[in-house]
């Protein structure tokens, strides 16, 4: 057998997938308290990747404490302000009580600084949904406002996260308020570059193997998904003896299924026969929606129809529509579709 031109070690150095590069990155920042804007179009999975984010950045610095928000339900600078506090009442009760701070003020920003230097600790704080602050009335003073009460808390390091919108971008971006305040990082989803380098490290990390065509198709079973390539690298490694095969993770991907399947039959119920229907047609490989044989043939209706179906089921989170063709967002999902569903082999 020849040796191959690279180790699996100079490989990983030269050639890691984004992703993993990027989420050490992300963690190494937030451990030296600097803050960080991430955003991701819809369905990418972010709010499990800052989960993951979360529980690294805890479970290997026990002196940084973390505290969620989601700013989903605020619309006002107001409400903002007050999510804020009952966050960190509810995250540290004691310490949040006994500050005499009006709930509705700008002072309220102050007090995840004053409780990580009243029980000497660290605190981060994740918001999501930051994309909302479009929702504001004149968000930019308070915006600005914000920035200056967080930019030198020398306690705290803040992770705002949301979808990537171009409001977003443009308050980030100078002259934007928040410019200054952290860095963006665009999480991307490259459905065409496979990560078989990224599993095979993780494979050789836990002393065991996997070969380069396995962890190949391994990564386009869930269409290069980081997140859901995760979850399916971990199935396969549990299951996993000395080396992985084809067979375990097609179980692996079957055990996801099952998992899964309770989800998937409430999203399918809530759906319309015609939305069913042009799922069917991705399911089965076919990109050429709007010829006439597809809309014959799965009962589409006229082009117009087809392009209202497609909408409804982006807003849904269920497709996501790109320059080259139509994509799941959740390919677990769309296997789930064509194995137990539609019950395609």
């Amino acid at each position: 057998m020849s040796t191959p031109i690279l180790s699996l070690e100079h490989m990983d150095s030269v050639s890691r997938t984004e992703q993993d590069w990027l989420f050490e990155k992300l963690l190494g920042k937030l451990n030296s308290h600097r803050h960080i804007f991430l955003t991701a179009d819809p369905g990418w999975g972010i709010l499990e990747y800052v989960n993951e984010l979360r529980f690294q950045l805890a479970e290997k610095n026990p002196e940084i404490h973390t505290c969620f928000m989601d700013i989903m339900p605020v619309h006002s600078s107001t409400s903002f302000l007050e999510l804020f506090f009952s966050a960190l009442l509810h995250r540290f009760p004691d310490e949040t009580s006994c500050l005499e701070i009006d709930n509705s003020s700008m002072d309220t920003l102050r007090i995840p600084e004053l409780i990580a230097k009243r029980k000497k600790i660290k605190i981060a704080v994740f918001l999501a949904n930051a994309h909302l602050f479009q929702r504001f009335k004149d968000p930019i003073p308070f915006l600005r406002t914000l920035k200056l009460e967080l930019k030198y808390q020398k306690h705290c390091v803040y992770c705002f996260y949301g979808n990537d919108t171009p409001y977003l971008k443009d308050l980030l971006h100078y002259p934007g308020p928040l410019s200054g305040l952290g860095q963006l990082f665009e999480l991307r989803h490259k459905p065409l570059k496979h990560r078989s380098d990224s599993i095979r490290k993780l494979f050789h990390d836990h002393k065991k193997r996997i070969d380069y065509t396995t962890s190949i198709n391994m990564s386009y079973a869930v269409d290069n998904h980081p997140f859901y390539l995760k979850l399916l690298v971990w199935h396969a490694l549990i299951l996993t003896g000395d080396t992985c095969t084809e067979a375990i993770v097609e179980k692996s991907l079957n055990n996801l299924i099952l998992h899964f399947e309770y989800r998937y039959y409430e999203i399918a119920e809530r759906l319309t026969p015609k939305q069913l229907n042009l799922l069917k047609a991705l399911v089965e490989g076919n990109q050429k929606l709007y010829s006439k044989s597809i809309r014959d043939k799965y009962q589409l209706g006229s082009t117009s129809n087809i392009a209202k179906i497609k909408t409804s089921l982006e807003r849904k989170e269920i497709i996501n529509t790109g320059r080259m063709e139509t994509v799941f967002a959740d390919p677990i999902f769309r296997e789930w579709l064509r194995r137990r569903f539609f019950g395609r082999p």
